[in-house]
């Protein structure tokens, strides 16, 4: 059975958490997409493979060091080598990035539990309720920034007690809704 503290701890934790679990969600489908094309094979033309090679800037390894070394031509070596750069094969690592998912979607799971309870309970209150209680809860914990927020929407100043007695209002009906 839950109680008040538990619904306000909830509440609290709901815009952390739903940031969190996007975050993971994304995360999850980055590797759900490199798995996807993991294996498949593209080939270029020969004319995209070469334009690549003499593009490339050169490496300092392949640049001779002394006068016994033989001499680097690039074109000579773009010449001999372009046909084996014409296929590429995606590969990555299926384990690792099905571990990764797998360790994503534990820490996932409790939060994407927080935040489906938390916005089960927020269907069952009213408008005015809503905005008093995300008002307090997940923006603003101050009475003075809800009763401004209040009177911005509504037009009609309230007081902070009558805030409350609406706020209390609120809990009591989202109790129902997680307590059933």
């Amino acid at each position: 059975m839950y109680e008040k503290h538990d619904i306000e701890e909830m509440l609290k934790a709901y815009l952390l958490s739903k940031s969190q679990l996007e975050e993971l969600e994304s995360k999850i489908e980055k590797n759900n997409i490199l798995l996807k094309y993991d294996g498949t094979e593209f080939e270029e033309t020969e004319a995209e493979t070469i334009e690549g090679m003499v593009l490339k800037s050169p490496m300092i390894s392949d640049i001779p060091k002394s006068k016994t070394n033989k001499k680097s031509n690039p074109t000579e070596n773009v010449a001999l080598t372009y046909k084996e750069n014409l296929k590429h094969t995606n590969e990555a690592d299926k384990i690792k990035l099905m571990n990764e998912n797998i360790r994503y979607n534990n820490k996932a799971e409790p939060l994407r539990d927080l935040t489906e309870k938390v916005e089960r309970m927020l269907k069952a209150l009213n408008n005015e309720q809503k905005l008093i209680v995300k008002s307090y809860y997940m923006y603003e914990q101050k009475w003075n920034y809800v009763s401004i927020a209040y009177t911005d929407v509504y037009k009609i100043p309230i007081t902070i007690n009558q805030l409350k007695n609406i706020r209390n209002t609120a809990m009591q009906t989202m109790l129902k809704v997680i307590n059933i």
